[in-house]
Formats: C-alpha cells, structure tokens, sequence
C-alpha cells in the first residue's frame, strides 16, 4: 500500500488527494533522462523551425508512454496503482501522457483543467466526477519555489459565484476563488491523482514571491531558454484516465508520429507517410 493515507473526503471536497510514494523509485532517473533527451529534441527541432520559417512545435513531450517501455513500467508502480483503484476504480484507459521540465527560462502554464475530451464529440461535463481522471508523478522535488504546481480546491465542483462558462486555459482567476488557490509540493517519487475538472496551473521557473499574484505573471524567457542547461530544473510527467469505453477523439488520443512505433516527432511530418508506416496511431491503452 502506498505511503500516506487515501483521503476520499479530502479528494471528493478539494478534488485532489496526495502525497503518496511509488513503490519503485529505482526508475526514476531512467523516466527523467527520457524526458531531458525529448526536450533537448524539442529544442533542436524547434531552431530548425525557426530558421525554415516554419511554425514552432510543442508535441514532442506528449505520448511517449508506448515509445518508452520505462514510462509503462512507471505506470504499473504498484502504490499508484493502488491509490489508482481506490481513489476512482479499475477499467480504466490512460490516453494522454505528458512531461512538464521547469528550468531557467521557461514560463507559467496558466489555469487550465485537463478534461479536454468528454465521449466523443459529447460536451464536456466538467461537474460529472464519474469520468476522467489525473495523476501528476514528481520526477524531482516540486517545491515552492522553481515553478510549483497551484490549484484551486473544490473547483471540480459548482462554486457559488464562479462561472465555469470559460476557455479550458485562461489567465485571470476570478477573485471569489482567490481563497482557494492552493499550493501542490511533492518529493521526487511522490504522486498526487485529482478529477481531470480540478483547475490547476503551474508557475514560471524562478518566479519571484513578491510578484505573485492570482492570475498570469510568468511569461517565458526565449533567450534563457535557449541557453538553459534542462538539467538544472525540475521535471513532472502528468496522466490523464478516463473509463473504458470512453471514446477519444483520435486528435487527442494519438501522436503525430506514431505510438509505439516513433521515438519522437519528425520535422518536417507528413501524415501519409506516417499513417502508411505506423498504422493506426493511438495511444490509448489500458491503465488498470
């Protein structure tokens, strides 16, 4: 059983429950040199976008669970996958995996939920606590400091004055939730599982505590990005679940280069050259 105590009143009231240890930490290291080489290839990718005058791309830290046995075999860690079925079930399908590193340079990932698909083409039903759910894995420490992970308790459920009627990323928090932004810190091998509907972000590596404020104040810095070393940061690697059955549109539940087949996007990526050679391209698997 995993270390702390599953609180379903705390995850059924806040939205979020945690922290709890991995079983096997032994791959950490293993999982977070995965995510540095992906980002390093980002990077590269994106100079050479840059000088072809092509668009930037962001896809590369996405989906990599059935490229990278070691991301599967985190996600078998037998604490998580108790804290898993007792906190929502079994049945479940993971679809969505992603790395997040923080490291000089890099800004704030403004206030977001991660229920961005519902059943197919159905609308999202953001207060159905039934359905889609998350879990965040600390690769690194995730302190207070270097770009610490906020949310806001209770926003998987109506809050009285708080309109839900808004964009899934948006950078102002209205101020009748102010009180509810709380901080979400977790030790390298620590995890904590929310309802996908929690509202949560994270702030700028190197943010500065008198500049805090509410809504978005992160913004990136390009030039210490691009000289950064990826190392020096932190890193999380974060995963949505939903039941199975739940259909996923394939433009979110697949990778542009193939699921198990691609190590990492290429630049420039044809379709028909990937769908010709991959085969069908989700992503989608079962989780428990």
């Amino acid at each position: 059983m995993a270390t702390g105590t599953i609180d379903i009143g705390q995850l059924q009231r806040d939205g979020l429950t945690g922290p709890f240890e991995l079983a096997d930490q032994s791959i950490l290291d293993a999982v977070s040199e995965v995510a540095i080489g992906l980002q390093a290839l980002q990077r590269a990718q994106n100079s050479l976008a840059t000088l072809a005058g092509q668009e930037l791309r962001h896809t590369t830290l996405i989906n990599r669970h059935m490229a990278f046995g070691v991301i599967g075999e985190l996600f078998r860690d037998a604490n998580l996958q108790s804290v898993v079925a007792d906190c929502f079930g079994k049945d479940l399908v993971l679809w969505q995996t992603k790395f997040f590193p923080k490291y000089e340079g890099v800004g704030e990932n403004r206030w977001h939920h991660d229920r961005i698909v519902e059943n197919g083409d159905d609308p999202i039903r953001v207060y159905d606590t039934s359905n889609h759910f998350s879990f965040v894995v600390a690769l690194s420490d995730l302190g207070m400091e270097h770009g610490r992970i906020e949310y806001i308790r209770g926003s998987h459920l109506p809050i009285d004055g708080f309109d839900r009627d808004m964009p899934r990323l948006f950078d102002e928090m209205p101020e009748v939730v102010h009180d509810r932004i709380t901080p979400l810190t977790l030790r390298r091998g620590e995890f904590a599982v929310f309802h996908s509907a929690l509202l949560h972000r994270s702030l700028a590596y190197g943010h500065r505590e008198e500049d805090w404020r509410p809504g978005y104040f992160g913004a990136p810095n390009p030039e210490l990005r691009r000289n950064a070393d990826i190392r020096s940061g932190r890193i999380s690697l974060a995963a949505r679940l939903a039941r199975k059955g739940t259909v996923i549109p394939e433009r979110y539940g697949s990778n542009p280069a193939g699921a198990a087949h691609a190590i990492a996007e290429p630049i420039p990526y044809y379709r028909a050259t990937v769908d010709q050679d991959h085969g069908n391209g989700s992503v989608v698997m079962p989780f428990n």
